[in-house]
């Protein structure tokens, strides 16, 4: 999505694609933990909001749950 389409995304559609983007980076079995997540959407992506819309335990489980299956599915034959 191009840096333009995110800024004239209303406040609802830019939480809907927060969620979306970290369930996406979950899937990739690049990263860790919801924190690592976190980290790449705020610093990296440009979503400062997403410390505050994904501080909610069942979400932050979910995303660690998603990004330890990722991790295992992951082989040296199957990178991701």
């Amino acid at each position: 999505m191009s840096e333009y389409s995110v800024h004239k995304m209303n406040k609802e559609q830019r939480h809907s694609y927060v969620i979306r983007r970290a369930e996406e980076l979950a899937q990739t079995g690049e990263h860790r933990d919801w924190l690592m997540i976190e980290h790449v959407l705020r610093a990296k992506e440009n979503f400062p909001e997403a410390r505050e819309w994904l501080d909610n335990r069942f979400l932050r489980d979910r995303l660690d749950d998603m990004c330890k299956r990722a991790r295992e599915n992951r082989t040296p034959n199957n990178p991701a």
